[in-house]
């Protein structure tokens, strides 16, 4: 009896290990991935061949230095790179554009061009950490990233507030910058005190654990038990946050600011039932929901081109944030 449960023991205690080393390589593979956000040259190439409604706008604020850089360093010590370029005339309205989980801010320059030419704005795109001309770190899906969107705003106002201009902020984000957008806005305090007036998610998780839940399925035919769980312990105890800590579903039931929800109703890498839960969960403040027909993930705009930008200056517009 005893050798059998020394045997137990022994298989037990390698088993251990095993999920324990396929947790970090999961959580590695996860959040500190080499992706396309880091090749600056080929985000550019990718911009102007998918999107070449931007080129005009693109050479033009390249060449006249209207887009500009800036970089500040976090309190973690982590130095942030962020785009920004002033409205055509002056004003207070200011875009905070938020990129994906393997893009970058260049690749959210097709959005830019809609607020800052089509609609007048003053914008601001920030790399995330271990993107773009950011410090490179992790990927931590929303947590630290809606930190630094709430920091982008405060930068609005040191770039374009003055005595005589009011800053009036609107965020919109596309998948997990989605998220990023939900979870900034969570708090109705801090939305009052940066006078954020507004939020477009655009493909986004209801939440980290759901998320990986659905991918650790896809990825590895297995349920969340144990591997995510393990996984999760391991993120807190290496980066200090788990993923039940990156919550859009919890931030859309606490803000009251006006919301616009858009998901590709083919989306299957961020289902597009998530959108239905977090429009519902929504029950403070206006709110709308819109769906790119036969859209995949994160190409609403890519196949609607028209019909998003309406949507979202229809949107705006019902806010009081477009003329």
């Amino acid at each position: 009896m005893k050798k059998v449960l020394i045997i137990i023991g022994i298989a037990l205690s390698i088993i251990l290990v095993a999920l324990t080393a396929i947790g970090f390589y999961a959580l590695n593979a996860s959040l500190e991935l080499e992706h396309r956000g880091q090749n600056l040259e080929e985000s550019y190439v990718y911009i102007r061949k998918a999107y070449p409604e931007t080129v005009s706008w693109l050479d033009s604020v390249q060449s006249t230095g209207s887009l500009k850089d800036g970089a500040y360093t976090r309190n973690n010590g982590v130095n942030i790179h962020y785009f920004y370029a002033s409205a055509p005339q002056p004003t207070g309205k200011t875009a905070i554009l938020l990129h994906g989980y393997t893009d970058n801010a260049i690749r959210m320059l097709m959005i830019g061009k809609i607020f800052n030419h089509d609609f007048g704005y003053n914008i601001i795109i920030p790399d995330m950490p271990h993107a773009g001309m950011s410090d490179k770190g992790h990927i931590s899906m929303g947590f630290y990233e809606s930190q630094i969107a709430l920091e982008m705003a405060e930068k609005a106002h040191a770039l374009y507030g003055n005595d005589s201009t009011e800053i009036e902020i609107a965020i919109h984000g596309i998948s997990m910058g989605a998220a990023t957008a939900m979870m900034a806005v969570a708090d109705d305090e801090v939305n009052k005190n940066l006078n954020i007036k507004c939020a477009i998610e655009d493909c986004g998780y209801t939440s980290c654990w759901d998320e990986f839940s659905k991918e650790i399925h896809n990825e590895y035919g297995m349920p969340p038990f144990p591997l995510l769980y393990i996984s999760d312990l391991e993120c807190k105890l290496k980066y200090g946050w788990c993923f039940h800590d990156v919550s859009s579903l919890e931030a859309v039931k606490s803000s009251s600011i006006p919301m616009l929800f858009i998901h590709g109703d083919a989306d299957t890498y961020v289902p597009t039932e998530m959108v239905n839960t977090l429009y519902n969960a929504k029950t403070k403040g206006y709110k709308e929901l819109w769906f790119g027909e036969g859209s995949e993930h994160a190409r609403s705009y890519l196949d609607h081109k028209e019909e998003y930008i309406q949507k979202v200056g229809g949107f705006l517009r019902k806010c009081g944030m477009l003329d």
